[in-house]
């Protein structure tokens, strides 16, 4: 029995760790070009500075765009996934640390929705680490205290397997995951 409880108390502060966040600008007029997609369309992929010397690479062509973190982002699962309506990041990175260290991201994605000027507001959590990054839930941000469910999702996200997985959707809306975004789950590199 005292083994048992030991276990217990061990395990509980691990579990009620909670991530902390920092914020950085997204701003492509500030980033690196490094190669186009599509010269017709203003596609292209573009390096950018992130949290703790981090590289966000962004990738843009018809009108869709994904974003990878860190080492290798341009085989990342996280550089295959977009929305399959044209999209559009919002201007700011939130990190969500744990020690200092970066485990995961929530940026605001906005999707058009065919009718002039429509678009939809979805919040995207992103697993960072040295062997997965890629999408592991997306929230409406119309969806009850959204911001906090994203949080919630992305301390949740270390046990996430990119190529086996489907991201969860959050959303008062009945959708399916696939019907929203594309390249998931991942294809194994």
């Amino acid at each position: 029995m005292k083994a048992l409880s030991l276990i217990f108390i061990v395990a509980l502060p691990a579990a009620a760790q909670a991530g902390t966040s920092q914020y950085t600008d997204f701003n492509l007029k500030k980033c690196k070009q490094v190669g186009e997609l599509h010269q017709e369309d203003g596609g292209g992929t573009w390096e950018c500075k992130g949290l703790k010397g981090l590289t966000v690479v962004y990738s843009e062509g018809d009108l869709r765009g994904t974003m990878a973190f860190g080492e290798s982002a341009d085989v990342q699962c996280a550089a295959s996934q977009s929305f399959g309506k044209f999209n559009s990041p919002g201007d700011k990175i939130e990190w969500r640390l744990n020690n200092g260290k970066p485990y995961a991201t929530i940026l605001r994605w906005f999707t058009d929705n065919g009718e002039e000027g429509s678009k939809q507001n979805w919040l995207v959590v992103t697993k960072i680490n040295s062997d997965e990054v890629c999408r592991t839930a997306i929230i409406d941000t119309q969806y009850p205290n959204a911001n906090d469910v994203a949080r919630q999702k992305a301390d949740q996200s270390l046990g996430f397997k990119c190529y086996k997985d489907l991201p969860e959707l959050i959303s008062s809306k009945p959708l399916k995951v696939d019907e929203v975004m594309s390249g998931v789950p991942c294809s194994p590199p």
